[in-house]
């Protein structure tokens, strides 16, 4: 009896294990995040990011950037971890919203950064504004 009860757990083990493994899959040798919402919008004169994620990837923190001409981007905040009032993997940015008076579009992305401060990749998602 106790030959299957360790069998057992190894199984589960090990299936856990080869879980994880291919929950944070790499693709040549980078891990890469699933975003799977992300929305930018207006809410009492402010500009709010909200983006959530799968979950299977850690990151250490999160920049938030925009652009004007939807090529080079620049940073103009940074998200240490999911937002405490929402279950899940999810974030959220608030901050002053761009004057917009001369016509140009504002392009924003989130780009999340691991423990070793290098860059993860994320399926591009960028959103006018």
């Amino acid at each position: 009896m106790k030959t299957l009860q360790k069998m057992i757990y190894l199984v589960i083990v090990t299936v856990f294990i080869s879980g994880n493994i291919q929950a944070q899959e790499a693709v040549n040798g980078q891990k890469i995040i699933t975003i799977t919402n992300f929305k930018v919008y207006e809410n009492n004169a402010q500009l709010v990011i909200d983006w959530s994620t799968d979950g299977r990837v850690e990151t250490n923190y999160w920049q938030v950037q925009s652009s004007t001409d939807g090529q080079k981007f620049s940073t103009i905040a940074l998200v240490f971890g999911p937002d405490p009032r929402q279950k899940g993997d999810n974030y959220q940015y608030k901050g002053k919203i761009k004057d917009a008076s001369d016509g140009t579009e504002t392009y924003y992305r989130v780009t999340p950064v691991d423990a070793k401060g290098q860059e993860i990749s994320t399926e591009i998602v960028q959103s006018v504004k």
